[in-house]
């Protein structure tokens, strides 16, 4: 019998050796949960995808509630960091180095996205995926793309020339270069064409809040600017502007047009900045569903512009407010302090009669509405209520835009006493959609590329187009230049445009702070038109040469 195992057994070796492999016999075949071979089987993987990317675009440039949302707004012209002299970015020169966390944070952050659009155009062409037609898969992989030419876009402004990845990458490398700033825009102007081709028109969308061709003709816009190639940046712009399924809103609309105010506030109310309101100026809105699973996060947008206005005392040390109200914006911090710039300067030469400085939209002066107070009922700057009020760095006042915050609209729940406007303290979000494209700037672009080309008269009837929906004096051809153009952006657009990334395209980062900030601009340093590549990318790439921007070490 022992004899008859010793021939059996490895008889029984030898047929299991040469029958069966072993590649095949050790490959899992997972069944019931998802890995990259069976993620992307079917029409709605994909969709998931890309929805997930759209999620992702609001903590890395957006919220406002991290230091990379805040970078992209100070410290430029238009505002500083009112915590501390030494918080934050407002010692620009000594915070940004190759090792600051936000340097870090937006760089992985933007190819995250370059990663995730790469894994839904490298799989999006297999077959048997089940589309119903090329068109929607194309229209799945114009959105990856655009995506995708997004975050180069941020990318190439903040650091220049950065590495391009379009594949998906399988296994870690070290072996990254720079691309030169000319290679990564004309990637970004490929993956944009394509876009503009197969997204669809606003009028074919299935979903608020998805990109069309507006939307990709405006970013391809702004993206030709970078690259001084003006005819192209007027005709894509114009491809917006000329669109009759857009115009700016010059006639009151919304929830709330029945109240006291203008068009330019109608553009801020909670739940107007999407089409269904009537609103044909938004060209793509963030979308934010208040209590509802899978909403998304709000963009506390009040806490943080707002002076912490609720906290004010008067000469005798009482309180002037009874705390947070709903008629002046809510439960404010003042971290975020307007320069002068923003708040004043711009609007000395039209200070009258541009409806974006009324008293709706800049609240320069509140009334105090704590009745233990001698100033009760009064206006607290006009009556001198806050003269001697320590205000360092302008957090406890210095005005309220309106446009950042639900004036007299919170949610129910977060009003204490319905008859004097008393806010609970958690009365901080703005609660409504959030513009990323709108066509105000599209016509303020197309103005950039007209000025490029030495046509000033096109400029200005561009600008003068935004300006007069807002009843402000024309600009005369002559007065046109790019700082013209900026106070106009700061003008429309300020706390919507990342303002950093607009300065830094144009080069003027540097010069701007310092003229206009007078924290941080004895602090900005020439080499810092650009960021610095992160440390951490440099130090673990150690296949190939990443070089450092110049001024870091």
């Amino acid at each position: 019998m022992k004899r008859r195992y010793k021939i059996i057994l490895p008889i029984l070796l030898l047929i299991a050796s040469v029958s069966c492999n072993e590649s095949e016999w050790l490959e899992e075949e997972p069944l019931d949960f998802y890995t990259p071979s069976n993620s992307f089987s079917k029409p709605s993987d994909f969709n998931a995808a890309v929805a997930r990317i759209y999620e992702n675009v609001f903590p890395a440039l957006l919220n406002i509630n991290s230091n990379e949302g805040r970078a992209m707004h100070y410290p430029t012209d238009v505002a500083w960091d009112a915590i501390d002299i030494t918080h934050d970015l407002n010692l620009y020169t000594d915070k940004l180095t190759p090792t600051t966390s936000v340097v870090n944070n937006v760089w992985g952050s933007l190819y995250r996205m370059v990663f995730d659009a790469n894994v839904v155009i490298g799989r999006i062409d297999a077959e048997n995926i089940g589309f119903t037609s090329e068109t929607e898969r194309n229209t799945y992989k114009a959105e990856a793309m655009f995506f995708r030419a997004l975050a180069y876009r941020t990318l190439v402004i903040l650091y220049g020339g950065v590495p391009i990845i379009l594949e998906e990458v399988t296994s870690p490398r070290r072996d990254f270069t720079r691309a030169t700033k000319d290679e990564v825009i004309s990637q970004i102007v490929s993956d944009l064409q394509f876009a503009v081709s197969n997204l669809p028109e606003v009028t074919e969308l299935s979903e608020t809040g998805r990109l069309t061709k507006a939307a990709a003709n405006h970013l391809l816009a702004e993206v030709y600017l970078i690259n001084e190639d003006w005819d192209a940046a007027i005709s894509a712009a114009s491809a917006v502007i000329n669109n009759p399924n857009y115009s700016l809103m010059t006639e009151r609309f919304g929830t709330r047009m029945n109240e006291d105010g203008d068009v330019y506030w109608d553009l801020f109310r909670r739940n107007n900045q999407n089409r269904t309101s009537g609103n044909m100026e938004s060209i793509w809105v963030r979308q934010y569903e208040y209590l509802i699973d899978g909403g998304g996060a709000g963009n506390p947008w009040p806490r943080f512009l707002i002076p912490m206005y609720w906290q004010l005392k008067d000469p005798d040390d009482k309180n002037l407010f009874i705390g947070p109200s709903n008629q002046y914006g809510g439960r404010g911090i003042g971290w975020y302090a307007p320069t002068p710039y923003v708040r004043q300067q711009i609007w000395e030469s039209d200070f009258d009669n541009d409806i974006r400085n009324s008293g709706n939209n800049i609240m320069r002066d509140i009334v105090a509405n704590n009745p233990e107070s001698a100033y009760y009922g009064q206006k607290i700057v006009e009556s001198g209520a806050i003269e001697n009020f320590p205000n360092t760095l302008d957090r406890w006042w210095s005005v309220i835009f309106a446009k950042v915050a639900p004036i007299n609209n919170f949610p129910d729940e977060f009003v204490l006493d319905p008859a004097t406007g008393l806010l609970n303290n958690s009365s901080n979000n703005s609660f409504t959609d959030q513009y990323i494209f709108r066509l105000a700037e599209t016509y303020l672009l197309r103005a950039e590329a007209y000025l490029g080309k030495g046509d000033q008269s096109s400029a200005a009837a561009d600008i003068n187009v935004v300006r007069a929906r807002s009843n402000a004096n024309p600009v005369a051809a002559g007065e046109v230049d790019i700082d013209y153009i900026l106070d106009e952006r700061a003008r429309e657009l300020a706390w919507e445009e990342l303002r950093l990334l607009t300065l830094m395209r144009l080069g003027k980062l540097v010069e701007r702070v310092k003229q206009y900030n007078p924290i941080t601009g004895d602090r900005i340093s020439d080499h810092q038109n650009l960021w610095p590549i992160p440390f951490r990318e440099i130090e673990t790439n150690t296949e190939a040469q990443l070089n450092q921007n110049p001024g870091y070490f």
